[in-house]
């Protein structure tokens, strides 16, 4: 089926999938969406009003490893979208963002590929997030915590082996001032070797994380039954994932999510390499703004929204809005 803009996996030739599988480990000919594309991630948290809360809810107790009493019963899909910032007109967009039965909230989001700026971005989000509570009569006490999550197609940190690792103010000697702004990372390339080990033996993230990355990789398809017939909120998110994969509407925006990331990641490679051939900073610098100028017109051209290419490229809306006048 040909989408708005006449591009289907159909029409894309074997150089550019062999480019998304390298690139980002997914199967484009594969009959089940991959999760690792933050368009199917937040379908699969959001597309069902009873399942997919069911695996939601199950997914944020295992990260946080919340058990019994403390575990986390009901959640509330609120705003996914900081209001913009007077000063300096950024607009804080993610996946999911939810509020727990306690007032507690978390931001889900999935990230397929690495960004410049990833990291001080999930500080800016979970920072606006945390001030953009409602406080009673200047009363600090009343402020939840709130917890970033991010599920990452990529390593951020080579010289740590653990696949999921949490941040927040501490001193020097590791002891907490306050967990009340939590960022979490599951880094899912680190978890390969946690298919050699029983799934009976594995920890509730664990299973989640090899879900996430190789559902749609058919010879872990013996590996995957065993999580989903043993784990009831992965077995929700997997008949999400299914159904919607079957949607040929859904398709259209998922195979879009997916070119616009293979151009993003081209676009970036390109404009480093004709940097580094200048053989200075500044030329390398110049390169990388050329070729994000370059991306955004191409993103444009496809359709996508001025939000939609603000957000994967970084610019401005009135950057964008300017590129469009010369389209």
């Amino acid at each position: 089926m040909d989408n708005s803009n006449g591009i289907t996996w159909r029409t894309l030739d074997i150089t550019a999938k062999e480019s998304i599988k390298a690139y980002f480990g997914i199967d484009v000919d594969s009959d089940i969406f991959s999760p690792m594309v933050d368009y199917a991630f937040k379908r699969v948290f959001t597309a069902d009003e009873e399942r997919s809360k069911i695996a939601l809810i199950d997914f944020l107790n295992s990260v946080l490893e919340y058990k019994d009493t403390r575990s986390i019963v009901d959640l509330t899909v609120i705003n996914s979208e900081i209001p913009v910032d007077i000063i300096t007109r950024k607009k804080a967009i993610f996946d999911i963002r939810v509020k727990f039965n306690d007032g507690e909230q978390a931001i889900v989001e999935m990230q397929l590929s690495s960004q410049s700026g990833f990291k001080k971005r999930s500080q800016y989000i979970i920072s606006k997030a945390y001030t953009s509570q409602d406080l009673a009569g200047l009363d600090y006490t009343a402020l939840r915590k709130c917890y970033l999550v991010c599920v990452t197609n990529f390593v951020l940190w080579d010289d740590k082996p653990e696949f999921i690792n949490d941040y927040r103010y501490r001193d020097k000697m590791g002891l907490d001032l306050s967990d009340d702004e939590t960022i979490i990372f599951i880094e899912l390339p680190k978890i390969d070797r946690v298919l050699n080990k029983p799934v009976s033996e594995m920890t509730n993230i664990e299973m989640w994380a090899v879900f996430f990355r190789y559902v749609t990789d058919k010879s872990k398809r013996e590996i995957l039954n065993q999580i989903i017939n043993r784990k009831a909120g992965i077995e929700m998110a997997a008949q999400v994932l299914t159904e919607i994969s079957k949607d040929e509407r859904e398709r259209v925006q998922y195979e879009s999510e997916l070119i616009f990331d293979l151009d993003y990641r081209t676009g970036m490679n390109n404009a480093r390499r004709e940097g580094k051939e200048e053989g200075l900073i500044e030329g390398e610098v110049k390169g990388e703004v050329k070729g994000i100028l370059k991306v955004a017109r191409n993103l444009l051209k496809l359709g996508m929204t001025s939000d939609q290419v603000s957000l994967g490229t970084g610019l401005s809306i009135d950057e964008i809005n300017n590129l469009k006048t010369g389209i």
